[in-house]
């Protein structure tokens, strides 16, 4: 049987190499594989560190203090990648083609250097 005194209980999980310590958190969100979030605001949240090195949190909450939200959505980033003048001229140089071509080779290897210069040099072999 579980004793309902917490001082008892904090012996018996002592014995037991169980250490409990409150955790002073304003809030706690946990997001689920769906996408949403839930948001405990004031929760009650106890740490016990296990003997072997497993860490439990113990969260507990008023009814009305947990929130179902829906996170907006992230916009797509569709800007297309703009080569630096640095990286122009170290491919111009390694490969010896035009500014044209090598921002043209850095704009569809992504800004991969190597790739870029790879492709360059393999164009000018055939």
């Amino acid at each position: 049987m579980i004793p309902t005194n917490p001082r008892e209980l904090e012996k018996i999980l002592k014995r037991m190499g169980i250490k409990v310590e409150e955790v002073d958190a304003a809030y706690v969100e946990i997001k689920l594989k769906n996408g949403e979030v839930l948001r405990i605001n004031n929760p009650a949240v106890a740490l016990m560190k296990m003997p072997n090195k497993t860490l439990l949190y113990q969260i507990q909450a008023a009814e009305g203090s947990v929130q179902k939200m829906t996170p907006a959505p992230q916009p797509q980033q569709t800007a297309e990648y703009q080569p630096s003048e640095e990286d122009i001229a170290l491919v111009m140089e390694q490969t010896g083609a035009t500014r044209e071509e090598a921002v043209k080779a850095l704009t569809e290897a992504k800004g991969d250097l190597v790739q870029a210069a790879m492709k360059l040099l393999s164009q000018k072999r055939q």
